[in-house]
């Protein structure tokens, strides 16, 4: 074939390098029920049926996709091409990525954020080839991020020069009622918190698309980061929540979330029903991630109790297993460096003649068979104290899971995405570290750092608010400051634990797989497309994993 346009040949050496097979047939099951009332579905909606009007009798179909790339809506002009297209998978809820569907201008597009058209050859993907396609993306106007893709469709026969104009006044019509959408959610969201003002005898907030309104007793009792936090409570949890937040102040709240309609959501806050200390407020406090275990580590130091502490990396095993293992004599030992040559580790800094004394092993998980056996014997010879450190797996079995049992007690801690409501207050506390006073997160900024996931945890944030706090020295914050590939505002993820369960099996595997995808599969005991699609649906970057730590970020 003819020399491929740059962004297609483009297009093609991603699939290459992530191992799509041009001859694999998209894997249509198990497709996942789309949610009709979304804002892009029902603004969208009207704009489709008109067209659909239009294209009434013609060999034409036209696909929305959503943010995530899903397809969402499909509409023919003729229904002799339905079924040719459902038997290339392009089928409501089918994820349409290009690690599934290859290129495509419904894929590439939302790669891209800018119109494309696909015709015949240009297609990756062999059952693809027949068809022409053009798509073009559509903005949210109101927070002017990416939120689907409008795609025409047709044999390569049919195809036509008109496609373009076409959908570009098409996606300008979606986008308009987005905007009207949201500005009706405003109104939404106004009614249900004066009716809330009535009767709510607390603080109470309201939040809506880029709108937050208060009663004078939350506008007393809330700072800004206070406002992220609270909006991370609806990260992933669809229906009302009920939960425990600390706020900035150090004050503990019961806090009931209830959704309104349109993205918004009431917030009531209220002490809790048991008396709950109240930590100091300020820097320093902000930035004790551990103030809920910080009873257990001052417990098992007393106890002078062998601890093996959990985690994955970044969460701060170094410093949780530092302040086990107390101010008395340690010998710390990392168990990646630890080798056996000649005389085996010794132990003299334990002060083996008085006896006692703390062995601190960071990455036990990582110790040598035959370094973890000499260790046990050293620790049962000496009367030796443990504090050891390991990833969330624990310790292989063998001689490391040997050495490992002589600690009783496991203290796991806990990722910064599962403590998103915290990540607010303490990215603020990190920028006043390292710049005083001089700067500031706006909301925003804070709201999407909250979104974040954080795959290196504390290491990480603190790494991203290091880069920010070097490159301004005064002002606020936004968006726009954070590194490239943290700008990315709040997504609507997949609800529930057992998505993030999944989601940090498949990071975990990809990671020990070098990012390696076919591999990865492979250990999973799943297909190469089907770990694609969840790759897209879990919003991992395997190219991260790859190449650098995730947490990394780039200039």
């Amino acid at each position: 074939m003819s020399v491929l346009r740059p962004e297609i040949a483009q297009s093609w050496q991603r699939l290459e390098s992530c191992g799509l097979d041009p001859a694999a047939c998209i894997d249509v099951g198990p497709v996942v029920e789309t949610d009709p009332g979304t804002r892009l579905r029902r603004a969208a909606g009207p704009v489709l049926t008109a067209l659909e009007g239009h294209l009434h009798g013609s060999r034409f179909a036209l696909v929305l996709a959503d943010r995530e790339t899903r397809l969402v809506d499909i509409r023919f002009g003729s229904p002799e091409l339905e079924p040719v297209l459902q038997s290339v998978g392009v089928v409501p809820g089918q994820l349409f990525t290009e690690q599934v569907s290859g290129t495509n201008s419904v894929a590439t597009v939302a790669e891209l954020r800018r119109g494309i058209a696909v015709v015949g050859a240009e297609h990756y993907l062999e059952s693809l080839k027949r068809f022409a396609c053009y798509g073009v993306p559509i903005r949210d106007p109101l927070t002017g991020r990416h939120a689907g893709v409008l795609d025409i469709t047709c044999l390569t026969a049919d195809a036509s020069p008109l496609l373009r104009p076409f959908l570009l006044g098409a996606a300008q019509q979606i986008a308009d009622g987005m905007l009207a959408e949201a500005r009706g959610s405003h109104r939404r969201v106004l009614a249900a918190f004066e009716a809330a003002r009535v009767r709510a005898a607390g603080p109470l907030v309201a939040f809506g698309p880029d709108l937050v309104l208060t009663n004078d007793a939350a506008a007393d009792l809330l700072q800004p980061v206070d406002h992220a936090g609270l909006q991370a409570l609806r990260h992933g949890r669809p229906g009302p929540v009920r939960t425990e937040v600390e706020l900035a102040s150090g004050a503990r709240m019961l806090a009931r979330v209830e959704p309104v309609g349109g993205g918004g959501f009431l917030v009531e806050l209220e002490r809790p029903p048991r008396p709950t200390a109240v930590r100091a407020a300020g820097p320093a406090a902000d930035r004790d991630w551990f103030a809920d275990l910080r009873p257990r580590i001052l417990r098992y130091r007393a106890e002078q109790a062998n601890v093996l502490v959990l985690g994955e990396p970044g969460t701060g095993r170094t410093t949780v297993a530092a302040e086990l293992a107390g101010a008395g004599p340690v010998t710390v030992l990392a168990g990646a460096q630890a080798t056996v040559a000649g005389t085996l580790v010794p132990l003299a800094e334990a002060d083996p003649a008085a006896g006692g004394g703390t062995l601190l092993v960071e990455d036990a998980h990582l110790l040598a068979p035959a370094v973890a056996a000499h260790l046990g014997r050293e620790v049962d010879r000496r009367g030796v104290r443990l504090v050891l450190t390991a990833g969330v797996d624990g310790l292989p079995v063998g001689e490391a899971a040997a050495f490992g049992a002589r600690c009783p007690v496991r203290l796991e801690l806990p990722t910064v995405r599962s403590r998103r409501d915290r990540v607010p207050a303490l990215a603020g506390a990190l920028l006043r570290e390292r710049a005083g006073g001089t700067v500031r997160f706006t909301t925003g900024a804070l709201r999407t750092l909250a979104a974040h996931d954080w795959p290196g945890n504390l290491r990480e944030l603190a790494t991203v608010v290091g880069y920010v706090a070097g490159r301004r020295s005064a002002g606020d914050l936004t968006e726009a400051d954070l590194p490239p590939g943290y700008r990315e505002g709040p997504r609507e993820p997949v609800p529930g634990a057992l998505w993030q369960a999944e989601r940090d099996a498949i990071v975990r595997c990809l990671e020990s797989c070098g990012g390696n995808k076919v591999h990865a599969a492979r250990r999973l005991g799943i297909s190469r497309t089907t770990l694609y699609r969840r790759i897209r649906e879990l919003h991992i970057d395997p190219e991260a994993l790859r190449e650098r730590p995730a947490w990394v970020p780039q200039a």
